[in-house]
């Protein structure tokens, strides 16, 4: 991709990213560069000498990214987007959110682009420059302040060379070396000496030798002809380099810098390069640093020809095609096919590639072939694959990753809606909340995302049923909230209870456990104190109704109920189970004639001594043993029990089969998972994707969900989670009420290609 015959001055504003100037943590950009860059990376532009195209050809030669939504502009200079379109910034005349290709109107000689947050510009093969999207600060530079869904052209802006965006507003390049600018100036990043928004371009004095120009969120940056950079804008942080944090609206140089070859810029931060090391100032690992610090050296082997950057990764294309991402993946924006993130470059399995572009999410590529390929988030539509085929969900496509949730210390999941307690303290939730699931009384019927339930500061532990569910506070309180029909939340029967709720005269719960109409809590002497209906004896005082402590159980270490029976895990190793039993899943060899009576006491698990966790589900229950393996008691129905049998019901335990070296176990209504090293086996039903495996159901565990560092797994109805040892939260199976957790969208830690181009 070349500028054309008119460009007399090439910018190398694509090393380190001059579009919407993203940026990558320091630490991870320090460690990629020393491993992958040359002493002579910097002076290639992207796709010069690789694309092999004509003008003329629908070929894309160039591609950019704004925070959700990408664009690409072709040999012929068509240009098309998709994604993220609510201030119709792909320009196709409609603010709808496109999951493939629509072509700009009207714009059929684009060389070049630059994409802000939410409007998009490119550059004319005339010189002039046109703008789509939003212009509420005046970003579009029409002279109006009206938005457009469709291009409309900067005024009196005829010799524009290269364009830089940033959050709201734009800047351009001219011929003779001078700087432009439009937009949002509250900070002075027009650099025109006011703070006065500008509704088109206001040139900035005494800048006339410019080469290039970055933008970061509320600053701009331009590279000079004789290696020095030149900021002006917001200064929070230090970003404009000039050893103050001092904002201003006039352009002022870059303290103790020369020698530059360019500039990147994004948020907070600035960064500019030699041919053999990299400089950064402003907002660096969360501390403000007013001066440009050596952050990286070049170092030997494949030369980098491009370097583009993300708000927390960034990817390389190297002079041999090879593509290469670093930093934050917790939704696969690194497209290294994991989602663990990295400090150092890793190869993207994509080919040969002419061009990079980063959004705030994810990733895409334009392939030497002509074809593009994206992967991360799949927000708005931003990978570009269209509808999902038939009914087939598109979060059946692989595990998601809890937006905004990287502290979770527990984690609990129930019909359609899971819950995490953080290490803040706070307790979030997401998913269904028709009966006051979340907590928040906000009266949604749902969300995909976590937030907060209310007035829970200090939570320290969970416990969720189907439609309802209880946190643990420091104190040893116990607030409840969801369905309370039966006095399950420790309340008098009645209405759902939309905000937590105390239950009364309970101050030292370590632990607290849920069933369909009980609930029990286990305290710090070891003794359980339970609550709710006792129709099937599952208080396991023998007092029918009342309700209280246990009986003859005072050195229990962990709880797990069922529907309508609760088991405890002894401080011996050896479990005890009470309440029903008609399905065996007190586990205790009882006889046929036996499974009608309750069980009012704690009874042991037959055969069960060495322990280390119980999981209960609604009539059954397993156990994870010292040894690594598992077994399992009770209702089979749907294999649930992973015992390759066909027996309904098993009242003595059975071993799970073909499972070894667990770590973590737990169990849903239908199904039963467990996690061995980075693998994730489940058994049981599967008609959700619940189990991450192939198939409607497995009798035994199937590997499934893998590259996982599970510390603890919550099963929901229809949905799996498992809690990290980083405190992020993974989520797979059903979606429909967004209890994935990720905004109600597919993510994909491999490249997927555009479709439609």
């Amino acid at each position: 991709m070349g500028l054309g015959p008119r460009a007399a001055r090439p910018s190398p504003r694509r090393w380190l990213s001059a579009g919407a100037g993203r940026w990558l943590a320091l630490t991870a950009l320090a460690s990629a560069l020393a491993c992958t860059t040359s002493s002579g990376g910097g002076s290639q532009q992207p796709g010069t000498g690789q694309d092999g195209g004509v003008r003329g050809s629908p070929t894309p030669a160039m591609i950019a990214a704004g925070s959700g939504h990408t664009c690409v502009a072709r040999q012929s200079g068509a240009v098309a987007c998709w994604g993220a379109n609510g201030a119709g910034q792909l320009g196709d005349g409609t603010k709808v959110d496109r999951s493939e290709p629509v072509t700009v109107q009207g714009l059929d000689d684009a060389e070049w682009l630059g994409l802000g947050r939410s409007h998009s510009c490119a550059l004319r093969k005339s010189g002039a420059v046109v703008c789509w999207g939003d212009n509420s600060r005046g970003q579009l530079g029409s002279g109006s302040e009206h938005s457009s869904a469709r291009p409309v052209a900067v005024r009196g802006l005829t010799d524009a060379s290269a364009l830089a965006s940033g959050d709201d507003h734009s800047c351009a390049l001219r011929a003779t070396g001078a700087v432009v600018c439009w937009g949002n100036n509250a900070d002075g990043q027009l650099g025109n000496l006011t703070r006065k928004t500008w509704i088109e371009p206001a040139p900035i004095r005494g800048l006339e030798d410019a080469v290039s120009i970055v933008a970061g969120a509320r600053h701009t940056c331009a590279l000079r002809q004789n290696g020095g950079a030149i900021c002006w804008g917001a200064n929070d942080k230090g970003q404009l380099g000039d050893g103050t944090t001092k904002g201003h609206e006039r352009p002022s140089a870059v303290a103790d810098l020369t020698g530059l070859v360019g500039l990147a810029g994004a948020g907070s931060r600035t960064c500019g390069f030699t041919n053999q090391a990299v400089y950064c100032w402003g907002e660096i690992e969360g501390k403000s640093s007013p001066r440009p610090q050596k952050v990286a050296e070049a170092g030997s082997g494949d030369a980098i020809a491009e370097l583009e950057l993300g708000p927390e990764h960034a990817c390389a294309r190297h002079t041999s095609g090879v593509a290469r991402c670093w930093g934050q993946n917790r939704d696969g924006r690194l497209g290294d096919g994991s989602y663990n993130s990295r400090a150092y470059a890793r190869a993207v399995d994509i080919g040969p590639v002419t061009d990079l572009a980063l959004g705030e999410r994810h990733s895409c590529a334009l392939r030497s072939d002509g074809k593009v390929a994206c992967w991360g988030d799949d927000a708005s539509g931003a990978l570009g694959q269209g509808e999902p085929d038939g009914d087939t969900p598109p979060e059946r496509s692989g595990v998601q990753r809890v937006l905004n949730l990287d502290d979770a210390v527990a984690l609990a999941a129930g019909d359609g809606f899971s819950c995490a307690a953080r290490k803040t303290g706070e307790v979030s939730c997401w998913g269904r909340n028709d009966k006051g699931q979340l907590g928040d009384a906000s009266g949604e019927p749902s969300r995909p995302f976590p937030g907060p339930i209310a007035g829970v500061d200090d939570g320290v532990g969970l416990s969720v049923w189907l439609e309802q569910a209880c946190a643990v506070r420091k104190t040893g309180a116990v607030v409840c909230w969801g369905v309370n029909d039966k006095g399950q939340l420790g309340r008098p029967a009645g209405a759902p209870l939309v905000r937590p709720s105390p239950i009364p005269k309970l101050d030292d719960a370590t632990a607290v456990s849920l069933g369909a109409e009980h609930g029990c809590a286990l305290r710090r002497s070891g003794e359980v104190y339970c609550w709710g209906s006792d129709a099937e004896g599952q208080l396991g005082d023998g007092a029918g109704s009342r309700g209280g402590r246990v009986a003859s159980l005072s050195d229990a270490v962990a709880l797990s109920s069922g529907r309508a029976h609760t088991c405890a895990l002894r401080r011996s190793g050896s479990i005890v189970c009470w309440g029903a039993n008609n399905q065996g899943q007190i586990g205790n060899g009882a006889g046929a004639a036996q499974l009608k009576t309750p069980v009012q006491f704690p009874a042991n698990v037959s055969g069960v001594s060495n322990a280390s966790e119980v999981a209960v589900g609604p009539e059954h229950g397993c156990a994870r043993l010292s040894s690594g393996n598992a077994v399992c008691w009770g209702r089979n129905d749907a294999a649930q029990l992973g015992s390759g049998t066909a027996s309904s019901v098993w009242t003595n335990r059975v071993p799970v089969r073909d499972l070894s070296g667990a770590s973590a176990l737990a169990v849903g209504p239908a199904h039963a998972c467990a996690a061995s090293g980075s693998r994730v086996s489940c058994w049981g039903a599967n008609g959700s994707g619940q189990g991450g495996f192939a198939g409607a159901s497995a009798p035994t565990p199937r590997p499934g969900v893998q590259g996982l560092d599970v510390a603890s797994l919550a099963l929901g109805l229809d949905h799996s989670c498992a809690r990290l040892r980083s405190g992020e939260v993974a989520c797979w199976g059903a979606n429909a009420h967004g209890q994935l957790g990720d905004g109600g969208r597919m993510i994909s830690a491999k490249a997927l290609e555009v479709r439609g181009l």
